[in-house]
């Protein structure tokens, strides 16, 4: 097994050569020492400081935090950049560094500063010492607070050695992700391991399964770095056959990966999915690979000692913890040779789509409205796993709610939520009550909140009116917003997609009319306008039974939103 260069004196023991490659080129070592050497010249910054990081380009990112490491500053890693992330970081740290607004940049225009920008000599590069505290990360917190959580090298390095004893001798792969490296696991697999064993990682990240494939063709042999998320929705239509013998394995964490999607991702890529599990607050401490004949038992990382306390809550010992124990919020139960199964999480800490929020922090942001008196978030699982949220509408809420309709209160409420959370953690679904179903006991049962969306889907637009004349039929409907098409499509601004108002034109006209015949091909179709929820639409059909055509055509008092034929043969 190859022994790892220690992050505390990496940048005089490493090798030279390519550490990292960019999208049409290669970055050396060389490379990096320059701008860590550039930004420690550019950073105002003092020993003992704390230096907010941000950046989208991994080794940028590690530029910065070596830079800082060597002036003897502690780096913070916010998950995001939003602005009450940065308000909430103000407190905390003397600076701003990376890609975050101008105004909460230190040193003027510093976030401008392109990667070309010149440097003085590479100095003399410190040895660090091990107990330093090289990161400060963050976490949701089970109060609605986010919590700071503080890495040494010691710590670091302990995990990192912990890894390399359970899969060792893969240092040949590159390592493409469409994780972050702003969170930590992202941090640590992507780049931090990969750096210290002397192997290739991309400096991107990529978000779609087709940049994967177009990158793994590069390669002659990778490892992908992936979350449930990505996994769970892979393309399976890429020709993934041409890559999948150069796979050497794939990384999961964030949360648990379906079994089935686990054994999907297998077959495409010939290659084990292993599935990391842990927190912020220990890093790495269980693994599993799930098969067509395993159980899908966790097991411990070397090194990690795992039991339980009296109400089956997961306790973890391990070096590169802070503290002798660590308590987790999951109920596991133990099944043979110290495996476990997760059961489930007893705080108010959820993941959705791989991302920790609290559902506190969540009630107390949608609170802050005039139009909220009081709010209740819970998490719902139906084709994917999203929030929704119950309220109680202030009377200046239920005259908003009467005058401007749902949609557009909806729309007024989210906004101001994106300055807080990212577009996959805003409520997608929202309940407004007269008042909280508590029980008599002054609680909210769970069940009866969950029960506000447990409802057959919708597939069908509420219809008005509709009138047939021979052949032409108009029909008069209003889009409800709980609309299945309107699920995904798109996040924060949702939008009818066109294939449903095919579908409904083509359903409608053998309702209505005289067609029989079997769906051949479109023609002239043209989408306009888009068609949003809540609004009222007219359909007008017009059959030809001669040509066997059906024209359709969407418009309202904005105009035709779409128009077309569909033919039958």
């Amino acid at each position: 097994m190859m022994n790892l260069l220690p992050l505390t004196g990496w940048l005089n023991a490493a090798p030279r050569g390519v550490i990292a490659y960019a999208a049409d080129s290669s970055v050396s070592k060389s490379d990096l020492e320059s701008r860590v050497a550039f930004w420690m010249r550019a950073l105002p910054a003092e020993e003992g400081q704390r230096w907010a990081v941000y950046h989208k380009d991994s080794v940028e990112f590690l530029s910065i935090i070596f830079a800082l490491w060597q002036l003897g500053c502690t780096a913070c890693v916010p998950g995001d950049n939003r602005p009450a992330t940065c308000e909430r970081l103000r407190q905390r740290v003397q600076g701003f560094v990376g890609d975050f607004p101008v105004n909460l940049v230190s040193n003027d225009d510093l976030s401008e500063l392109g990667i070309d920008a010149g440097f003085d000599a590479v100095p003399e590069w410190r040895v660090l010492n091990a107990d330093f505290p090289a990161l400060e990360i963050y976490t949701s917190g089970s109060t609605g607070e986010p919590k700071a959580i503080g890495k040494t090298f010691a710590q670091l390095d302990s995990e990192l050695a912990a890894l390399e004893v359970l899969w060792p001798g893969e240092h040949d792969a590159v390592v493409i992700s469409t994780a972050t490296h702003q969170h930590f696991y992202g941090l640590m697999f992507r780049l931090l391991w990969p750096l210290v064993r002397g192997q290739h990682f991309e400096t991107e990240q990529w978000q779609y399964t087709e940049d994967v494939y177009s990158r793994a063709l590069r390669y002659s042999a990778f490892t992908l770095v992936s979350t449930p998320s990505h996994l769970g929705r892979i393309n399976t239509s890429v020709a993934w056959a041409e890559v999948a013998d150069r796979c050497i394995s794939v990384l999961s964490s964030a949360a648990p990966l379906q079994r089935k999607d686990s054994l999907s991702v297998a077959r495409l890529l010939k290659a084990p999915v292993r599935e990391i599990y842990g927190s912020s607050e220990t890093g790495a401490i269980a693994w599993r690979v799930q098969s067509d004949c395993s159980d899908g038992g966790w097991q411990a990382i070397p090194g990690v000692m795992l039991s339980q306390t009296d109400d089956s809550l997961l306790i973890v010992a391990a070096k590169q913890l802070a503290e002798p124990f660590f308590e987790m919020s999951d109920r596991i139960n133990f099944i043979a040779d110290g495996r476990f199964h997760l059961l489930e999480r007893v705080d108010r800490v959820v993941k959705v789509e791989g991302k920790r929020v609290s559902l506190t922090e969540v009630e107390q942001v949608v609170q802050q409205s005039p139009l909220i008196e009081i709010a209740k978030a819970l998490v719902i699982t139906r084709k994917r796993t999203e929030i929704a949220l119950v309220a109680e509408l202030t009377e200046a809420g239920r005259q908003e709610l009467a005058q401007l309709g749902k949609r557009k209160l909806l729309l007024q409420l989210r906004q101001p939520l994106q300055d807080f959370f990212e577009l996959v953690l805003l409520p997608r679904r929202w309940r407004f009550v007269d008042q909280m179903p508590y029980n008599p006991q002054g609680k909210l049962p769970m069940d009866s909140l969950q029960a506000m969306f447990e409802q057959e889907e919708v597939k069908w637009p509420e219809l008005v009116s509709q009138t047939v004349e021979g052949q032409v039929a108009e029909l008069v409907s209003r889009m409800p917003a709980d609309l299945i098409y309107f699920d995904g499509h798109f996040a924060g601004n949702p939008i009818l997609p066109g294939i449903a108002q095919i579908h409904w034109a083509e359903y409608y006209g053998r309702q209505l009319l005289s067609l029989k015949g079997r769906f051949d091909r479109l023609e002239v179709v043209k989408f306009q306008q888009v068609i949003f929820p809540e609004s009222v639409i007219s359909l007008t059909l017009n059959y030809n039974p001669e040509s066997d055509k059906l024209s359709f055509r969407y418009h309202s008092d904005k105009g035709v939103h779409s128009s077309g034929r569909i033919c039958f043969r």
